[in-house]
């Protein structure tokens, strides 16, 4: 199937959606013709906002892809709908593009995955956090052999989100909702990590608003001998990022608000010695990195090469996080499945 024209449904118009939106308004190949939201007001404001006429706005997502003349349907949604809303489009004809993580069960990601090889559809996943300045920089960097063979990884990223909202009652915030994020960049700045084994520890600070594990700190074995001493949450106090990357030649560090945040300082140590400011942005612009997304989905959406945020891609980091999952119950390192070791993959979906 090609894409010359995209004509997307978005389903749940919320602020990713508007931020993507954004992105897509300068794409000449763009045309948004549906959307759809439970939420009657949302609907109605959206409606005025992109002047879509009352027949583009729906409240369910059968009744839209009956009813609509959309190709793709961006999924915005929380992400335990994701599975069926996917499923769902699917099995309609449409092209997915789903909001991280792809399902929020590694055994329906997989299903997807069948699902849509079946159906001849290019699922991807929205994980467009590689494109960031910051690790674009980054993993050049790495590339150019200033630190040697990596062998061991710090990546601190929490912050003080005090509000739950709709991970109230959601089991796994952390490893689901920013974990996933988390090894997809660090997959970007050393592409050929290939996860062995992860243990990891959950809690919750006594001022947390949510209902489960909103914290995370986790030990990952690469092969080869790579290492990652690993922390990630939603209640810290204050914000705390920092990724840290030691090589046989000398150590990077990189500083500052928050991973989506472009400011940040960089630092380098040659072996043995002192850490020194360097720039490391110099010359690169910082740019939407949703506007490079966009153009490699359409570009795979038309025949060009498969991106790293194809579904089937993405089952590398959804894999390691079921061991994640795993290691949390039994309180042991956890063999990361690249076959059929780990046990979510026996499951059927349901």
């Amino acid at each position: 199937m090609q894409f010359e024209k995209i004509r997307a449904m978005i389903l749940g118009m919320g602020g990713i959606s508007r931020t993507m939106l954004r992105a897509l308004e300068s794409k000449a190949w763009h045309e948004l013709v549906a959307v759809v939201d439970v939420n009657e007001d949302a609907l109605q404001q959206a409606g005025s906002d992109f002047s879509l006429p009352e027949a583009a706005l729906f409240t369910d997502l059968d009744s839209a892809c009956r009813s609509s003349s959309a190709n793709v349907v961006l999924i915005n949604t929380p992400s335990e709908l994701h599975y069926a809303q996917s499923k769902t489009a699917l099995e309609a004809g449409l092209t997915p593009l789903v909001a991280k993580p792809l399902a929020n069960c590694f055994a329906h990601s997989r299903d997807l995955v069948k699902l849509a090889s079946e159906k001849r559809i290019k699922l991807c996943v929205g994980q467009q956090m590689r494109y960031r300045r910051h690790y674009l920089s980054a993993a050049e960097f790495v590339a150019s052999g200033a630190l040697g063979a990596v062998e061991q990884i710090y990546f601190l990223s929490a912050k003080p989100r005090h509000q739950a909202r709709n991970l109230k009652r959601f089991a796994q915030p952390v490893l689901y909702e920013m974990t996933c994020h988390h090894l997809d960049v660090l997959f970007a700045v050393l592409p050929d990590l290939a996860p062995e084994s992860v243990i990891c520890d959950g809690y919750m600070p006594s001022w947390s608003p949510y209902g489960s594990d909103c914290m995370i700190n986790g030990l990952f074995r690469f092969h080869g001998g790579v290492h990652m001493l690993y922390h990630a949450g939603y209640s810290t106090q204050s914000s705390c990022y920092e990724l840290r990357l030691e090589g046989a030649k000398g150590a990077l560090r990189c500083r500052g608000i928050h991973m989506s945040n472009d400011t940040m300082d960089y630092e380098f140590a040659e072996r043995g010695g002192d850490f020194r400011p360097i720039d490391l942005d110099r010359g690169r612009p910082a740019t939407d990195p949703w506007s490079q997304f966009f153009d490699l989905w359409y570009d795979y959406l038309n025949g060009g090469e498969e991106p790293p945020f194809s579904g089937s891609k993405n089952l590398k980091i959804l894999s390691v996080i079921d061991a994640a999952i795993a290691s949390l119950e039994r309180g042991a390192f956890v063999e990361i499945a690249s076959g059929a070791t780990c046990q979510a993959l026996a499951e059927t979906p349901s």
